[in-house]
């Protein structure tokens, strides 16, 4: 069974992403042509090595984040970390990942939620997301209500210029 926690010393360690699969294969990818979004091939494999998955344990583990973990059986399937401090109206999503073999089963969705839920307990109004431009990645957060940002925030997107920026309300509508 999958449980959605919270990131503690209890449940987390720097050897925790030791076994995650990190591993994608993209084919699409959005890159802007005359002012518009479009789908082009583009073809690569993106893959954490230990040294890259011992640094996000660390990222994601440090005071500067809010990061909760999908574990099946103990095992680190999933996380998303979130900034802890807010950018204006934003909390920033900074990385979202879902292990290889556990894509497609709602397990993203479910960290997600958590991410909306803490944005909301922080006073945020919407989730900022730098996103992988990949034809898949763009998918999902569409999915889950995100749309590209007219005003993104400027050092993020200078840092990520292939990212798409994109926001998602956290507000209820019976706020």
């Amino acid at each position: 069974m999958i449980r959605i926690e919270l990131l503690s010393n209890r449940n987390f360690c720097l050897e925790s992403l030791d076994s995650y699969n990190r591993k994608q294969i993209v084919n699409k990818v959005y890159r802007r042509i005359d002012r518009e979004y479009s789908l082009v091939e583009c073809k690569y494999t993106e893959d954490w090595d230990l040294n890259k998955k011992r640094s996000v344990a660390k990222q994601i583990s440090s005071d500067d984040y809010i990061t909760y973990i999908a574990l099946e059986n103990d095992k680190v399937i999933g996380f998303i970390g979130l900034l802890r401090e807010l950018n204006g109206p934003y909390m920033i999503l900074d990385m979202m990942q879902v292990s290889s073999e556990y894509r497609g089963q709602g397990v993203g969705r479910l960290l997600f939620e958590a991410g909306k839920v803490e944005a909301r307990k922080a006073g945020a109004e919407a989730l900022y997301i730098s996103a992988c431009s990949s034809e898949e990645t763009i998918a999902f957060y569409r999915a889950m209500g995100s749309e590209l940002t007219s005003n993104p925030i400027k050092e993020l997107a200078e840092k990520e210029p292939y990212d798409l920026q994109m926001i998602c309300p956290v507000i209820d509508c019976d706020r």
